[in-house]
Parts: C-alpha cells; structure tokens; sequence
C-alpha cells in the first residue's frame, strides 16, 4: 500500500484537486496521527506496511511535531517583544495611522492586547501645531473653530488648542510660511466646516474647507490669508469642552516617535 505523501516534497498535479499548494503546509500533528491511524486500519491484511514504511511515517510526525512546536514558541517570543515595544511606548508621544485610518499624534495612554497583537491607546482632544508639509500661512496668531450640525440641526463646535500656543489657546507662526495640522477632530453625524482667524488672531473666523467624511480626525491648512473665503462664521454654535476620541493603533502603523511636549 501507500506511504503518505512525503511533506517536503512538491505538490503533484493530481494533488491539487485536494486543495491549493499550501494545504499540507496547514496540516498539524493531530491530523497526521489522524492519517497514520486512519491508513493502519484500512490497510490490505494480505500486504500490511512494512516497518520501514511505518518508522519512515513516524519520522515524519516527529518533524511536524517539532515543527509546530518551534512556531508556537517563535511566536510566543515575538509576541513579548511586541508586547515589551508596545508597553515602552506608553507615555510617548507618536504619530501614527490609526486601526481605522486616521492620522493620529499624541501620548499613548495604555496598551491591550488583541488577537495575539498589542495594540497602542491615544485619548486625544483637538489640537492644532504647525505641520511638516509646505504651506502659504505666514507669521501671526491664528485661532481656529471647528462647527458642524447634529441631525435635529443643533449648532455645535470645537476650538483646537495649542499645547505650546499663546494665552487662550491660539498658535503663533514665526519665520518662513508654513502650514497648520489640526488633529484630534471629533466623530461627527454631518459634515464638519473649519473656521480660521487671520494672523492678528482677531476678527471673523472665516471658512478654510469643509470635511464632508464626519469620522475625518485630522486636517492640514495651508491657506494663506489672501486667500480665505469670504464666508464668515454665523451665529453662536455650543462650544463643548469635552470632545476627547479613542483611537487604537497597531505597532507596525507607527510612523514617528517622539518626547512628550
């Protein structure tokens, strides 16, 4: 009778109907035993398998057998070296994409772990910074409102804060033309509109754009004063204090690392 097929060695065409070329690669050591018992009780009494046909067969069990139990270990010193990188970042401040696609920067709160994988916590409240990417705002002060409607048509909205900005919030440019990383951004029902003051940081907050997508987080400005819209802001929308959002973020979508500010 037949000996199983050897697991290192290549796929045979009539076995492809069994499934795709990896399908012995999925095999562990239950179901070797599984086949190995399976084929000695099915075997030709008038030709049973000769024993160096069945201490070939063990051999092989014993390499699966090893096999699975170098991954699981592998994997489980992987797992504390994520989990050790994972735990060093709290306190930290990264920039990230988060595990829903957003761009996210702040300290990390806490740590989890999901799925065999940790995971990296950020409760953030908005902010605003001045970005990396190029931008046409010159130096000044600028203040910023964020407004949207909820469904019933209530007004709300939202001031980003400058940890390192000037008394009340307001961020201050200084030197060559810059842009504004507005971060932080609450989940909203509707659209949210952004609102700017120009660099006296005073007068009307005028509209910069629009963001259509409510789960949108983060927003680059690099509008220059010149060239605001016309449209200022209208009425007294309810600013809310507290608007802080989760975001989880896996270690490989890390992007920058950085001393708290």
């Amino acid at each position: 009778m037949s000996q199983l097929p050897n697991i290192n060695a290549a796929p045979s065409a009539g076995n492809q109907a069994f499934g795709n070329a990896n399908s012995l690669n999925e095999l562990d050591l239950d179901d070797f035993l599984n086949l190995m018992i399976t084929e000695l009780q099915n075997q030709d009494p008038l030709n049973p398998l000769e024993n160096d046909q069945l201490l070939a067969q063990i051999s092989q069990i014993r390499e699966v057998g090893a096999t699975e139990q170098l991954t699981q270990t592998l994997s489980a010193v992987l797992l504390g070296q994520n989990i050790s990188s994972a735990t060093n970042l709290i306190g930290a401040d990264i920039e990230a994409i988060s595990d829903d696609g957003q761009r996210v920067e702040g300290v990390v709160s806490s740590v989890s772990i999901s799925e065999g994988e940790p995971k990296l916590h950020l409760d953030l409240g908005p902010k605003a910074r001045p970005s990396e990417e190029s931008g046409e705002i010159g130096a000044g002060t600028y203040q910023y409102r964020v407004v949207w409607r909820d469904e019933a048509g209530n007004q709300f909205a939202i001031d980003p804060v400058a940890s390192d900005g000037i008394e009340g919030g307001a961020i201050q440019l200084t030197g060559e033309a810059k842009s504004i990383l507005i971060s932080g951004l609450p989940v909203t029902t509707t659209a949210k509109q952004i609102y700017r003051t120009d660099g006296t940081g005073n007068g009307n907050f005028r509209l910069v754009d629009t963001l259509a997508d409510g789960n949108v987080s983060s927003y680059v400005d690099s509008t220059s004063d010149a060239n605001l819209s016309q449209t200022a802001l209208n009425g007294t929308p309810t600013l809310l204090d507290n608007t802080q959002r989760s975001f989880t973020v896996s270690l490989n979508n890390v992007g920058e690392i950085r001393p708290p500010r």
